[in-house]
């Protein structure tokens, strides 16, 4: 089996409840979790809202630091010490659910994209525009869209900004954090899709994260189901079935969700 490119080993991260003097008991949001990702996978996590998906997806891209356990990327951990490896912080990149509040309003699209490349691979400012604007065609986005700013694009379109800036780092993984579920559903299979070519052409490796079967199932290979913080199942996409669960839980979170289908053809 290839190394893994990704690995989660233990990781576990509580949130203190009430305020002083009067604390309660924490709430465990990831507890003892471990998997590892290779070059090339595609990962979906799936559970229900306050499954611990969303601060698993924050510890993995060093936005969290989790009480307990490490995260390697490369063999290389990126909660090392008091702060994360911003070097290895860089292979990793997020998408978020709500593109309108994770793009700068006051920039324009073309802007977002290239400063990243101007600030951490020290591009000059004009070879960032072009590369910007590359990126930006390559997801579908036209000229006259870059030159606006957020606030000017619809959702599909704002969330194809947010897949283009983190493109622009040439991550080796993106996390995709509820990424499609603010869409509507023709919308999300146009992204899906998209996600589908970008893996094709370039090998990215993606972990997906869903409260909805039907869109892991269009994007991934493997699927872990988590339950209040654990994973409670793991299985190739393909047996993410009502026949091939193992786990009651992921029995009824397909039997609660539609399949979508429109993105497979």
């Amino acid at each position: 089996m290839s190394e893994p490119l990704v690995e989660v080993e233990s990781v576990r991260k509580a949130f203190p409840t009430g305020s002083w003097p009067r604390r309660g008991e924490p709430t465990v949001a990831v507890d003892d979790v471990s998997f590892q990702v290779v070059a090339g996978e595609s990962l979906g996590i799936v559970g229900e809202s306050g499954s611990g998906k969303s601060t698993l997806a924050g510890v993995i891209c060093g936005l969290t630091k989790p009480d307990s356990g490490r995260v390697r990327v490369k063999g290389r951990e990126i909660h090392a010490g008091r702060r994360f490896d911003r070097t290895v912080w860089r292979s990793v990149q997020m998408v978020f659910q709500d593109p309108y509040t994770s793009l700068n309003p006051s920039m324009t699209i073309e802007e977002i994209v290239a400063e990243p490349l101007r600030l951490w691979h020290g591009v000059a400012a004009p070879v960032a525009r072009r590369r910007a604007g590359e990126i930006l065609d390559r997801v579908g986005l036209s000229a006259t869209a870059a030159r606006r700013r957020a606030g000017g694009l619809s959702g599909g379109q704002r969330q194809r900004a947010s897949i283009a800036r983190a493109l622009a780092v040439s991550p080796e993984v993106i996390v995709l954090d509820e990424s499609v579920s603010a869409l509507d559903v023709s919308v999300q299979a146009q992204i899906l899709e998209l996600l589908l070519e970008l893996k094709r052409d370039t090998g990215l490796t993606y972990l997906l994260i869903s409260h909805d079967i039907s869109v892991i199932r269009v994007v991934c290979s493997r699927v872990l189901v988590m339950r209040r913080g654990q994973v409670v199942e793991e299985c190739p996409a393909e047996d993410l079935t009502a026949e091939g669960a193992t786990h009651e839980y992921t029995r009824r979170l397909l039997s609660a969700v539609p399949m979508l289908s429109a993105a497979n053809g």
